[in-house]
């Protein structure tokens, strides 16, 4: 088997990719020559866990962390730039059929789900064997959920009663099934933490797939852009990731016992996430109009982008250094409250301030006539920074295998939430309703998810609750002061934008370290930063 060259490695280039290196701007790219003992990539990993001794495990999670947050901010840069154009262009009804369809993919596309990349970045040592059946399991459920697809694309057309779902859904079918083809080798960035190569492969797919929509919709004004935007990245997201990695897959199923032990209940946990995130969607979109649905949709994704954005790349980084670290009791005490507490902090002073600015945020964003949406947009933001606790927790719970038990916390926490939506929307209840409940839905998830961290022994439930009252204190004063601004002031939504942002930060910051200090200076986030400034000072 064959993988990419670290630049500190010697190994065997035949030639230098020069184009790629141009595009990049890192030249010290190259590729190895073809070899399928697999003996390079064990050379790999103990020269990689060497580096760990020699420079600390921590200094590369935050480098790792730096990439990872680097890329998600770069690619929703890009996206908001392309969403403020296309908004411009389309309707919130064609934001509606969109979603709608995205949803229901969605659900097909979280059963396909089976965690083939995060079986391969867990496993000690994994082989040819490993890779082969990760993609062949891969290819096996994406192509079958794409066929699903496919055939109820008719009755999806039926039941929303619209007819332009069925080329959608059919479209979508298509792109599902692309998808299910690209490189099991990009894994590998993440699990050999070369984070600067996962940065480029994410960054390269993103610009390809905004570029194509803002294309299809100067020329098309339709929902057909976003869709066609979508295929586009797909097959350029397949076809970048054999050209970035030279791991060429083969059918097979001999690791299968290893690989689907782990993967079932991460397809489980993946469904049952989905469901109590936007299972409403699909809910709402039968009962309410397509312009209540294209509101409610981008209102879900702008503030799941301002909390998520920042987390999910956290744990993409930190993910493979916890995996090392499994069953060391001694760095889950020192370690794992500060990741608790910073994802709080993180979560609430995202989705806090959203909710705070929810107008002009939407108004300056995606223009006039997505303003209606700001009253969703205020409670889904909390909704949003709610959710966000339990992101760390997960990944957590990924590395130590116990996946069925957050598998079946989110069963039903999905399960209340669809069912709720569904009673809600059936009785004539407005939309706004439908998300005060979807945000107590959230809340008793986490009653639930602060019960299922009592089993980390090394873990008190007070500290918890110190790590995740700190923020909630710091986000509600950052709330009601902006909060207060817009209602004092008559500014335009840029102007309160541009104040509210900076005032924001620095309410929170101050609340949170007035906190932090009057609760004895617990282990968190504020000590770390505290750490690195008078660090930094010394140096300088």
């Amino acid at each position: 088997m064959s993988f990419f060259c670290h630049p500190k490695l010697k190994c065997d280039c035949t030639q230098a990719t020069t184009i790629w290196a141009l595009i990049t701007r890192l030249p010290n790219i190259c590729w190895y020559s073809r070899e399928t003992d697999g003996s390079n990539h064990r050379k790999r990993v103990r020269v990689l866990k060497g580096k760990q001794g020699s420079e600390g495990l921590g200094s590369r999670l935050i480098q790792g962390a730096a990439w990872m947050v680097a890329m998600r901010w770069l690619m929703r840069f890009i996206g908001l730039f392309s969403m403020a154009i296309v908004a411009r262009l389309l309707v919130p009804a064609d934001f509606g059929i969109f979603a709608i369809a995205v949803t229901f993919i969605g659900l097909l596309d979280a059963v396909a789900d089976i965690g083939s990349e995060l079986a391969i970045i867990r496993h000690p040592d994994p082989q040819r064997q490993h890779y082969d059946t990760a993609w062949t399991l891969r290819v096996i459920m994406q192509s079958s959920m794409a066929a699903v697809i496919a055939l109820a694309a008719p009755l999806a057309a039926y039941i929303y009663g619209d007819p332009r779902y069925l080329d959608v859904l059919y479209v979508q079918a298509l792109s599902m099934f692309i998808s299910g083809f690209g490189s099991i080798g990009i894994a590998d960035f993440r699990r050999n933490m070369q984070f600067h190569k996962d940065f480029q492969y994410a960054v390269m797919v993103q610009v390809v797939g905004v570029a194509a929509t803002i294309g299809f919709a100067i020329l098309l004004h339709s929902y057909w852009a976003l869709i066609l935007g979508g295929l586009a990245r797909s097959l350029f997201g397949t076809l970048l990731g054999y050209l970035m990695h030279p791991y060429r897959p083969k059918f097979s199923l001999s690791a299968r016992d290893e690989m689907l032990g782990f993967s079932f209940w991460t397809m489980i946990r993946s469904v049952a996430i989905f469901l109590s995130g936007r299972g409403d969607r699909l809910v709402i979109g039968a009962f309410y109009s397509a312009s209540i649905m294209g509101w409610y949709a981008i209102s879900g994704d702008l503030a799941g982008m301002a909390v998520f954005e920042l987390l999910h790349p956290i744990g993409r980084a930190l993910f493979p250094g916890m995996a090392l670290k499994q069953g060391d009791a001694e760095w889950e005490r020192r370690n794992l409250v500060k990741i608790f507490n910073g994802a709080a902090t993180i979560s609430v002073a995202a989705g806090v301030g959203v909710a705070a600015l929810s107008l002009p945020v939407l108004a300056v964003v995606y223009g006039s006539q997505f303003a209606p949406a700001a009253p969703m947009l205020q409670i889904i933001a909390l909704q949003s920074a709610v959710a966000g606790f339990s992101q760390p927790v997960g990944q957590y719970f990924a590395v130590l295998g116990k996946t069925r038990e957050l598998a079946v916390l989110y069963i039903f926490q999905g399960i209340i939430a669809v069912g709720t939506a569904y009673l809600l929307a059936t009785h004539h209840a407005d939309i706004l309703t439908i998300i005060y409940a979807q945000l107590g839905v959230s809340l008793l998830g986490l009653l639930r998810l602060f019960l299922l961290l009592r089993v980390i022994k090394s873990l008190g439930w007070r500290d918890i609750v110190i790590a995740w009252t700190r923020p909630l204190l710091a986000g509600a004063a950052m709330y009601a002061v902006l909060i207060a601004l817009q209602r004092t002031t008559s500014f335009s939504h840029g102007v309160d934008l541009m104040l509210g942002i900076p005032l924001g930060a620095l309410v929170f910051c101050g609340a949170l370290f007035a906190a932090w200090s009057l609760m004895g200076r617990p282990p968190g986030i504020e000590g770390e930063v505290i750490a690195r400034l008078f660090k930094q000072a010394k140096q300088a």
